[in-house]
């Protein structure tokens, strides 16, 4: 076999999609690798070298290519736990070898090469099966698999890794290919930016969020969710998703000609305005553990389906008297609902009501998703419909001009401007799926087809539907006797808190006896390897927990600034051990405070389930 074969022989069996794709490539023999070359080195290896624009670029030592890379390896710390590489530039696999010889198992690597033509000479002669099979190396290859990307990224980056995260590229690569590098940084800042956005929410909000979770378990019962709509609403139907920006003012009357020709989504800050224009909306959608309860107020929207989350305002699900349907759901939910054959689909929030509709309607298989009220900038000085200014902290210094809708510029500030990244991310990797921007005022979402809400009607606007009708024909997702069992796992959470507060007092001794033990020098490897041994136990009965899943998100604040150093080690194992231990006791002491306050809403709630 020659290195192409057992290239994509590997690949074939190990990435099978990644395979599908190159084979096409080769398939169609409409690509080329002439730009690049192969030159031995004066100790016996090989160099890549890349012609571009009629310039030749050197990827490696003429010297010593393998000390070379020894050398730039030298540069990064590879002792801490859970390491996430984000490598740009992949070349003849040097670089990528001797960090991937320095990394724990625990390691994730997101190897990104911007050079298809070089990815294709590799494969012809260079034997790279030892990184095809490393099972820590996502590989991404530019008009390839280059949206996966973004994709992964949002999903995998989180608070805790970022610490302890490398952002790296391949010795000249920024050079030869600039502006790919800026867009690979682009998409690992945003993943970062999106993940503090996660953690600061959780943060301010962990508590109201379980404790909304809890109470609304009562409305499972009599409640549907998203799955089980997939494929059953008109595919040309359009879905128009109504955001309260301060343009929807200019066209919020035309939405009257849509009325039963379109899924009209109504973002909860929306509902009011669009009651105040006496406007007929299918669904309305909120997310927010602590909104305001005067956005629906009005009881003629409280009979209108409402896609939630779990961790929704409590008194606002109370507030609604008609149908539920979770579009997502807390781990907790998740596995729940998974245990009866259950699955919820594939959701990225992006952090707004307005992202959220935006994520739900490609769960939905909606073809054309309108956008109106999503100005996503100031007009004036005002931040939404009907003339209302809301201001949020900091504001003022995070304020920057972007491009408009109408071609100029016009202010739009830091949170905004993580939603209009995440939209135009996320419209980029939509495949069949048309997006248009009817706002009619505010910033220019890339990617979107910009139209005027009436032209969008007249075009689109054009087969009969209700979705009224389509929920009262519809049962709920439990029948009588499945709900019983799911009722039977709920109240089981009783057992669980009670276990967990149990456990974590038996954690906190045997934690602060091995601390005891590194804090004094003694020698008493017996008893330290005793109390070790019990702690992970404790641990792993803590993890399989289905309470476990909701006091994590509630102790978040309490232990977030604790576990953003546990995968940072330093060079004294003992000092290591007893950090990691001295985390586990504050973890520990949480979960009972967190048992000890949720306990007395979860009595109320298995009161009503």
């Amino acid at each position: 076999m020659d290195c192409l074969e057992q290239n994509m022989s590997l690949m074939e069996r190990l990435r099978p999609e990644l395979y599908k794709k190159i084979k096409e490539v080769f398939d169609s023999s409409e690509y080329s690798y002439n730009n690049i070359e192969e030159i031995e080195t004066r100790d016996g290896n090989k160099a890549l070298i890349v012609e571009k624009d009629n310039t030749k670029y050197r990827l490696n030592s003429l010297y010593k290519p393998l000390k070379e890379a020894e050398k730039w390896a030298d540069q990064y710390e590879f002792q801490n736990l859970s390491i996430s590489i984000m490598m740009f530039g992949m070349g003849n696999a040097l670089f990528v070898r001797e960090m991937l010889s320095r990394l724990k198992p625990d390691a994730n690597v997101y190897l990104f090469e911007p050079d298809l033509s070089v990815f294709l000479f590799v494969l012809n002669n260079i034997n790279i099966i030892d990184i095809l099979e490393d099972k820590r190396v996502c590989l991404f290859i530019n008009n390839i698999n280059e949206k996966e990307f973004s994709d992964l990224l949002q999903n995998d980056v989180d608070w805790i890794t970022m610490p302890t995260q490398i952002i790296c590229n391949h010795p000249v690569y920024d050079k030869i290919y600039g502006d790919e590098f800026v867009s690979f940084l682009k998409v690992v800042h945003s993943a970062n930016k999106m993940a503090k956005v996660n953690i600061d929410t959780e943060k301010y909000m962990s508590i109201k969020l379980v404790d909304n979770a809890i109470k609304n378990l009562r409305y499972i019962k009599e409640s549907n969710y998203v799955s089980e709509f997939i494929g059953r609403i008109p595919e040309e139907l359009p879905a128009i998703i109504v955001a309260a920006g301060p343009s929807l003012d200019k066209n919020i009357d035309e939405l009257k000609r849509a009325e039963g020709k379109a899924f009209i989504f109504a973002t909860d800050t929306s509902v009011k305005y669009l009651l105040q224009h006496n406007i007929n909306f299918d669904a309305i959608i909120t997310i927010d553990a602590k909104k305001g309860i005067w956005h629906l107020k009005d009881e003629r929207c409280h009979n209108v389906p409402l896609f939630c989350v779990l961790e929704a305002k409590s008194d606002l699900m109370d507030m609604h008297t008609g149908r539920k349907i979770w579009f997502r759901g807390s781990v907790y939910m998740y596995d729940l609902y998974s245990r009866f054959d259950k699955e919820f689909p594939g959701y990225n929030s992006g952090g707004s009501v307005a992202t959220a509709a935006f994520s739900l309607c490609i769960s939905m298989k909606f073809k054309n998703i309108v956008l109106i009220g999503q100005d996503l900038a100031y007009s004036g000085g005002v931040t939404h419909a009907g003339g209302v200014v809301k201001n949020v902290q900091g504001d003022k210094e995070g304020r920057e001009l972007v491009e408009s809708i109408d071609g100029g510029k016009v202010w739009s500030r830091y949170d905004w401007l993580i939603y209009l990244e995440w939209f135009e991310n996320s419209i980029r990797d939509l495949k069949d799926i048309n997006v248009i921007d009817a706002t009619e005022g505010g910033a220019l979402i890339h990617g979107t087809e910009v139209m005027a809400l009436s032209e969008v009607i007249d075009k689109y606007c054009k087969e009969e539907f209700s979705f009224s009708d389509m929920i009262d024909k519809m049962p709920y997702t439990f029948p009588d006797e499945e709900y019983r069992k799911v009722r039977d796992n709920i109240i089981h959470l009783r057992k669980e808190f009670n276990d967990i507060k149990q456990k974590s007092k038996e954690g906190i001794k045997a934690a602060e006896k091995v601390i005891s033990i590194v804090n004094k020098g003694e020698d008493n490897p017996v008893n330290e390897a005793k109390n070790l041994k019990k702690v992970d136990k404790i641990n792993k009965f803590l993890a399989k927990q289905d309470a476990y899943n909701l006091l994590d998100v509630y102790i978040t604040n309490s232990v977030s600034k604790d576990l953003q150093t546990v995968n940072m080690l330093s060079d004294d194992e003992d000092e290591n051990m007893k950090k990691t231990l001295e985390i586990s006791v504050s973890i520990y002491k949480a979960l009972i405070e967190a048992v000890d306050s949720l306990t007395p809403v979860l009595e109320e709630t298995l009161e009503k389930v």
